[in-house]
């Protein structure tokens, strides 16, 4: 297994998650992988045929697929820590609906985990020490004394809620903080830079941190920075009396993990020179592109694609085009898998071969990437207070949207033009309107890169 903190440190460009699936043109197994691993890897190419005597643009896809029949059997142990904002905007109803999140949300864990929970207002207090879940008394004890009090050093209680955690950490654990917060952090390190900082440096013990944004008045690029960094999740709760509901399905998620530490290795072949990363952060170092994820969930794909260019080549002819290989510790096996795929393109002079051989549910993607691309613009607009440019921009990604879907006749375009159309539609000049949309859109934007697909 190779060491993942400076992988997770030297994190690059993040582009919007998108749907891909693809074909693997080639794979050989290596080391330790077997057909019953917790996580299948499959690789190919957009366009496997290129035109011959021309450089090319490939899209190589990587997808890691968490293997839905292992999630009926017996699942890893959960090491969580719940750190609960207490600050004086959390009186009265936002506080008691933390308590009973918490307190619901136990119920979710088994006899073999631990649990802790650290309450931060201006202090941070450890009020129930990491111990097993059955003691659920004590637990339930220590959550029942969180009341509200003053600021919010957020920054602290992630740090405190780490120590818990690394008291039972396993490699054979899934080790979570579940940070709620109603506000901003307005007390120690309180920047989306130093979150997502401490986010990875999380990552590289194995710790994810899953972000739960409680009203309309939290730092939303704060938490989802710290999520990202963490590879954990990001919920937005704009009412109290959903909080518990999010918080069961928050561990319930604990529950779906079958991997973690996952590094994969894109090894580009001479002549062709990666570009960038479309769909999770990533190093792009020379011929090498780096990725990391905190975890695989069962009966979910985890997806990236890497830009390349490609080198001419004479018609008639074949070349390897990269090397995937992925290591990872199996949760429900407790051992450390390897795997590696060999992906291949073939050279033509005839541009129809190219068309035949194009894999339009990959190219349907590559469309919304470019209007996922186009949303976050039409985002930036908004929040500079440039409603028209935005709407403006949102429609215009309706209407790419919409001849995608018919080029390539895929519902999911269809789908994601009609959505694009809605939020056109709905985009609000109102500053009060534009905070709560802001929020919906800013976590339906990292679902799919955080939490598979």
């Amino acid at each position: 297994m190779r060491s993942l903190p400076t992988t997770t440190q030297r994190l690059l460009r993040f582009v919007t998650p998108f749907t891909l699936l693809g074909l693997a043109v080639a794979s050989r197994p290596a080391g330790a992988a077997s057909a019953s691993a917790a996580v299948r890897l499959e690789a190919g190419l957009a366009q496997p045929v290129m035109l011959a005597g021309q450089k090319n643009k490939a899209h190589l896809r990587v997808s890691l697929f968490g293997d839905k029949a292992q999630t009926t059997g017996p699942r890893p142990d959960a090491n969580v820590c719940i750190a609960i904002d207490r600050s004086g905007s959390m009186t009265g109803e936002k506080m008691a609906a933390a308590r009973d999140g918490a307190r619901s949300a136990l119920a979710k864990l088994r006899s073999t985990d631990y649990v802790s929970v650290v309450a931060y207002d201006s202090v941070v207090e450890v009020v129930v020490p990491a111990r097993n879940a059955s003691d659920r008394a004590a637990i339930e004890a220590g959550i029942a004394g969180v009341d509200a009090r003053a600021g919010t050093a957020l920054f602290a209680g992630v740090v405190k809620c780490a120590g818990e955690v690394r008291k039972f950490a396993s490699k054979n654990r899934v080790n979570r903080i579940i940070l709620l917060s109603d506000g901003q952090a307005n007390e120690g390190p309180s920047s989306p830079a130093q979150l997502g900082a401490l986010g990875a440096s999380l990552a590289a013990e194995g710790i994810s941190v899953a972000t739960v944004g409680l009203g309309v008045d939290y730092n939303e690029d704060l938490m989802v920075e710290l999520a990202l960094r963490s590879d954990g999740s990001h919920a937005f709760v704009q009412h109290a009396a959903d909080l518990a509901r999010f918080l069961d399905q928050e561990l319930g998620a604990v529950a779906a993990v079958v991997a973690r530490d996952v590094e994969v290795k894109v090894l580009g072949a001479a002549g062709t020179h990666p570009l960038r990363v479309l769909g999770r952060r990533a190093d792009v170092v020379g011929q090498t592109v780096t990725a990391t994820l905190g975890k695989i969930n069962g009966g979910r794909q985890h997806v990236f694609v890497v830009e390349m260019d490609v080198d001419a080549m004479q018609a008639g002819s074949k070349r390897v085009v990269a090397d995937i290989e992925i290591a990872f510790r199996d949760l429900l096996g407790n051992r450390d898998v390897t795997s590696r795929q060999r992906v291949e393109a073939q050279f033509t002079k005839v541009a129809r071969e190219v068309d035949a051989k194009t894999d339009p549910r990959i190219m349907s993607e590559l469309g919304m990437l470019t209007g996922d691309d186009m949303t976050q613009q039409a985002f930036k607009l908004r929040d500079q207070g440039d409603f028209s440019g935005a709407q403006r921009l949102l429609k215009q990604n309706a209407a790419q949207l919409e001849a995608t879907a018919k080029k390539w006749n895929d519902k999911r375009v269809s789908d994601r033009a009609s959505r694009a159309n809605k939020q056109a539609s709905e985009l609000s000049p109102a500053p009060g309107d534009w905070k709560v949309q802001r929020k919906e859109y800013k976590k339906s934007s990292i679902d799919d890169l955080l939490n598979g697909y």
